[in-house]
This record gives structure tokens, C-alpha cells and sequence, in this order.
């Protein structure tokens, strides 16, 4: 794994090289993005960490100080849902930190407003979805932006294949019964 993020970082920085003009302005730039960052930038405090999970930190920070210190057009872009679990002297070396938390009602509004026109929705059976799949009294967080696209409207599509239409009642009854994604404890 180390040998890996080493050649990742290394490709990264001779790609973004390639960009910078003579002149000292870059042409273009690079993006090394990193999903799940949270698996490969774990803290190394964490108790079951083995030794090659350290030694692929490591190699990370020293992947992300390399970009940093080349001069070169390329950004590091972490992603993961499990920001508490990234090594410490990777959120040290963060430009910024941006969090992106549970949709609101406008948000899932605008998620699943086209989806249900589109299976013959009136406004009103919408915001009843909308309400649905918010926070409720038995739990305090409503449904992910994933847990609306990937889950509920194709469970409420295959709810209805082959045969029949969608009908918003059933599909109401679908999001009450959907259990959204618990958020992660965010412990160490």
C-alpha cells in the first residue's frame, strides 16, 4: 500500500509539473481525489492499527506535504463521512474542511421533487415524502442525499414493477417504514 500512495502522489506531482507554464502560471491543474479517505488516512491512534496501516499514513502525509511543497497546480480532496477518524496531521495539513450535513427540507425537496412529478406526484404528496423522510421524535436525523436516491425512489419504483403504477400512498408507507442511515459515532 505504501509503494502505492507513493507512485499516486509521485504521477500527481509529474502530471501537475507538466501544467505549470514557463512563464510561472499554470495552464490547467489537477485534482487527486481520494473517496473513503477515512481508510487510508486512519488514525494511527487507533488501538488496531497494525503497522503497515502506519506505515500507509505515513506515506499519505508525506504524499500531501510532497504536493504541497512542489509548487505545482494539484489539490488533494479528501472525502469521507468520518472526519473524526482521519489521522490528526492530515486535518492539520487542510487547506479547509468543508462538512456537508443531512439534507433539510428544501434539500430533500429539490432531490425528490423530480423524481415524484415524474411519477404523477401532486405538491401536496410530495412534502407529505418530504416530512416522511425528515427527523422524527423516535429519531433524531432524517434520511441521507443517498439514502433518497439510491434507496427510497428505487424501492418505491420496484415497488410497483412490472404491473402496476406508482401509487404515493404505498410510496409513503415505503418511506416510513425506510430506516435512514444512522450517523456514524465519530469516536476513535
Amino acid at each position: 500500500m505504501t509503494q502505492l500512495l507513493s507512485a499516486a502522489f509521485d504521477y500527481t506531482v509529474s502530471e501537475a509539473t507538466k501544467l505549470k507554464g514557463n512563464n510561472g502560471r499554470a495552464r490547467g491543474g489537477l485534482i487527486l481525489l481520494v473517496d473513503e479517505a477515512d481508510a487510508l488516512a486512519q488514525s494511527r491512534e487507533a488501538a488496531q492499527m497494525h503497522h503497515e496501516d502506519r506505515a500507509g499514513v505515513n506515506a499519505f502525509i508525506r504524499g500531501v506535504d510532497q504536493i504541497a511543497h512542489a509548487g505545482v497546480p494539484a489539490a488533494v480532496v479528501m472525502c469521507t463521512n468520518r472526519l473524526n477518524a482521519l489521522d490528526p496531521a492530515i486535518k492539520r495539513r487542510a487547506a479547509d474542511i468543508l462538512a456537508f450535513n443531512r439534507p433539510n427540507d428544501d434539500q430533500r425537496r429539490a432531490v425528490l421533487q423530480p423524481a415524484l412529478s415524474e411519477l404523477g406526484f401532486s405538491a401536496t404528496e410530495t412534502d407529505e415524502m418530504v416530512s416522511a423522510t425528515g427527523p422524527t421524535q423516535e429519531r433524531g436525523y432524517g434520511f441521507t442525499f443517498s439514502d433518497l436516491t439510491q434507496r427510497l425512489v428505487p424501492s418505491i419504483v420496484l415497488d410497483a414493477y412490472p404491473t402496476k403504477a406508482v401509487e404515493p400512498k404505498r410510496a409513503l408507507g415505503i418511506a416510513r417504514r425506510t430506516v435512514p442511515t444512522p450517523p456514524f459515532k465519530d469516536e476513535i
